[in-house]
C-alpha cells in the first residue's frame, strides 16, 4: 500500500515538501500541485521550478498538468521527460475552481468525453511517459462519468485517483462514496482513492469499504501531520514525541516560508486553520490568530500558543 501526498495549490509547493519531509514519514510519493499550460508558453525552468529534481529529491514526485491543448501538453511532457527525467505525468481532470472550469479545463472538461478522447489519441502516442489522471466523478453530476470512464478504459493509463465528490461541490459536502461504489466497475484501471481521509479512521472506513490499494492524503496531512506515519503503522496513537516535533516542522515551516513568499504571515494563517486543530486551539484564540497584523504580536502570540500544554 502506497500513500500519496495530493497536489494542493498553495500549500504543497516544494518549499513546504522540503520541510515536511525532514520530519516526518509514511509518504511514498508526492503528486505536485499543477503546471497549467497556457497555449504559446515558453517551457522554462521558472515554468517547473516546483519539480526541478535538485529540490525534489527526498521523495519521488510526479509531475501534474493542467490543460486541454495536446500539442502543449506533449511539449511540456518532453521537457519533464528530456530535460528533468521524469517518467510519469497526471493530467488534472479534477480542479474544481470556477475560472478553469469555464475554459473547459480541470474538471470542467469533464462534461465533455468526445474531448478527452480526441485529446487523449494525440496525447499517448506524443509523450514517452506512463500518464496517469485524477478527477472527479463529474462536474455537475455523476452520470457524467460513465462516459468519461469508456474513453480512459481505450487508453493504457497508468492509473486514475479518483476524488469523489463533483466539481460544483468545490471543496464542500460530503464525499460521494455510494456514488463511487456505483461507477467502479466502470473502470478498468488501478484506482488510487482520494477524498476527505483526515483521521486515521477515515482511513479504515475507506480501506474496509474499498478494495483499494493506495490512498492520496490532501488536507488530512495538514489536520494531523502524523497521519501518513499512524496510517503505515496502523494507529490511532500520536507518537510519545508528537508535540515537541510539530514544534520543530512548524518552525523550519516558517522560517522557509518567510524567506519565499512576500506575504509569508497571510500563508501562516491559512496553515493555521488546519493546525489549529492539531494544536487544539480554541475558536476565541484561533481568532486571535487570524487578526494579528503586525511581525511582533505575530511572534509573540504562536510562541506562546507553542509552548502551552
Amino acid at each position: 500500500m502506497h500513500l500519496i501526498l495530493a497536489p494542493l495549490h498553495g500549500f504543497t509547493e516544494v518549499t513546504f515538501r522540503e520541510v515536511y519531509f525532514r520530519h516526518f514519514g509514511g509518504i511514498d510519493k508526492v503528486m505536485a500541485p499543477f503546471i497549467s499550460l497556457t497555449h504559446g508558453d515558453k517551457i522554462t525552468a521558472l515554468k517547473v521550478k516546483d519539480v526541478l529534481p535538485e529540490r525534489n529529491a527526498q521523495v519521488p514526485v510526479i509531475p501534474q498538468v493542467l490543460g486541454n491543448d495536446s500539442d502543449d501538453f506533449i511539449l511540456l511532457c518532453r521537457f519533464l521527460s528530456d530535460e528533468l527525467g521524469y517518467k510519469e505525468v497526471n493530467w488534472n481532470l479534477g480542479c474544481p475552481i470556477n475560472g478553469i472550469v469555464r475554459k473547459k479545463r480541470g474538471s470542467g472538461i469533464l462534461p465533455f468525453p468526445e474531448m478527452i478522447d480526441q485529446l487523449l489519441e494525440k496525447i499517448i502516442p506524443g509523450i514517452s511517459m506512463d500518464l496517469s489522471i485524477k478527477l472527479r466523478l463529474g462536474l455537475k453530476t455523476t452520470e457524467e462519468f460513465t462516459a468519461v470512464a469508456e474513453v480512459l478504459n481505450n487508453y493504457p493509463l497508468k492509473n486514475i485517483t479518483i476524488h469523489p465528490r463533483i466539481g460544483i461541490q468545490q471543496y464542500e459536502g460530503n464525499v460521494l462514496l455510494d456514488d463511487l461504489e456505483r461507477m467502479i466497475p466502470y473502470v478498468k484501471h488501478p484506482i488510487i482513492y482520494n477524498g476527505d481521509i483526515h483521521s486515521f479512521d477515515d482511513y479504515v472506513s475507506i480501506r474496509n469499504r474499498f478494495s483499494f490499494g493506495d490512498f492520496m492524503l490532501g488536507r488530512g496531512v495538514f489536520y494531523n501531520p502524523f497521519l501518513p506515519e499512524m496510517i503505515k503503522a496502523e494507529t490511532q496513537v500520536l507518537p510519545a514525541d508528537a508535540k515537541a516535533r510539530f514544534i520543530n516542522f512548524y518552525t523550519e515551516l516558517e522560517t522557509a516560508t518567510r524567506h519565499s513568499r512576500k506575504f509569508w504571515m497571510s500563508k501562516m494563517k491559512e496553515y493555521w486553520k488546519y493546525y489549529g486543530t492539531f494544536m487544539k486551539l480554541g475558536d476565541e484564540r484561533q481568532l486571535q490568530l487570524f487578526r494579528v497584523k503586525s511581525e511582533d504580536e505575530w511572534n509573540s502570540l504562536v510562541s506562546e500558543i507553542l509552548a502551552s500544554p
